[in-house]
């Protein structure tokens, strides 16, 4: 689960120490810290596997934004099968279920991407009415 902005600021306010981080400035009046333990090779995700995450949500938004639009105009939603309510289905369990070799850095970004996207209440949606259009 993120951290909100307050955990970073009450650990720099206290002296935070840790042997990857470098502060600089005058404590008490203006301090900074700097650090690349966050971008360790073996620790952080490779741009490869962002852009392929974020290049995935957003064309799975707009595909739902596609079928929100076909029903606020009044039409059923229709898609060929194999982009139907199952594709719907299988996407919403891949961003949402951790794998088994999947890195906490993987879990931690699918998360967040989950949550602040509203992403999984929009392929339930769509699913939902996918499949009503389909009966």
């Amino acid at each position: 689960m993120p951290l909100d902005g307050t955990v970073e600021e009450s650990l720099l306010a206290t002296s935070f120490d840790h042997p990857d981080i470098v502060s600089f400035g005058v404590r008490g009046v203006s301090t900074a810290y700097a650090g690349w333990s966050g971008h360790s090779r073996e620790r952080s995700l490779s741009i490869d596997e962002l852009v392929t995450c974020e290049l995935t949500v957003q064309a799975l938004w707009c595909f739902t934004r596609q079928i929100q639009q076909m029903i606020e105009d009044g039409r059923d939603p229709s898609m060929p099968e194999q982009y139907g309510w199952r594709f719907l289905r299988a996407a919403y369990s891949r961003l949402t279920t951790a794998r088994a070799q999947e890195t906490a850095q993987h879990v931690l970004m699918r998360e967040a991407i989950m949550k602040t996207s509203g992403l999984a209440e929009r392929l339930r949606a769509a699913q939902d009415a996918l499949r009503e259009s389909a009966d």
